[in-house]
């Protein structure tokens, strides 16, 4: 795709088909993704991709959360509250997906975040422990934009989820070498269920004005 297709036509999906990604093209995006810039080249990332048996008993525990401890709170603080401004912009955006959500709640589309919209596939972003949150996110919110682009000029769709670590341990039980690490993010990844209404709606953005002061 040309680049300015690419910027705009991706968008987070919420409802994917259960067609599986071929290992492969996943390894093609990451190879891609990977030349993202970072702190001085540290690429202080980790990525793990999980599919299949793993993925099915992620989602399990995210169904049954009452039939476990609490879960532990994310490795990252999370926004609680926004501005009323940014709120409102927010409050669109669901008032667009509430519009779209279908009646029968057995439906495919009612997976919600929870179950990863249906994905095959989420990647998990992580980074050491020791190092400090700042750049770690910032350095983590680069290679997660470099491979939703790569993703959607590849055919596939992605939701970038805060809901995917808010329980870090359960993700770190499930992934043995993941021990020492702490969760930024997951991004669903996947075919998008391109007759869903909720893939559907069309997107809205403050304008240009409203983001950029000139000087000069």
């Amino acid at each position: 795709m040309e680049f300015e297709a690419v910027i705009r036509g991706r968008r987070s999906i919420r409802q994917f088909t259960p067609e599986p990604v071929p290992q492969e093209l996943i390894r093609e995006i990451l190879d891609q993704a990977r030349w993202s810039p970072s702190w001085a080249n540290t690429q202080a990332w980790s990525v793990y991709v999980v599919t299949g048996e793993t993925l099915e008993r992620l989602r399990s525990a995210g169904k049954a959360p009452n039939q476990r401890e609490a879960p532990a709170g994310p490795d990252f603080r999370m926004p609680r509250e926004w501005p009323p401004y940014l709120a409102a912009r927010s409050k669109q955006l669901y008032d667009l997906r509430a519009a779209t959500a279908p009646a029968d709640t057995t439906a495919p589309a009612a997976a919600g975040s929870g179950e990863f919209y249906g994905a095959p596939c989420v990647l998990f972003f992580a980074a050491e422990r020791s190092l400090a949150s700042d750049y770690v996110l910032f350095d983590s919110g680069l290679i997660v934009q470099s491979v939703c682009l790569a993703a959607h000029d590849s055919g596939l769709g992605t939701c970038i989820m805060a809901m995917a670590v808010r329980d870090p341990d359960a993700l770190r039980e499930l992934l043995p070498e993941a021990a020492e690490k702490q969760f930024v993010v997951g991004v669903a990844l996947g075919y998008a269920d391109q007759e869903a209404p909720v893939n559907r709606f069309e997107r809205q953005r403050v304008p240009l004005a409203e983001l950029v002061s000139w000087a000069g």
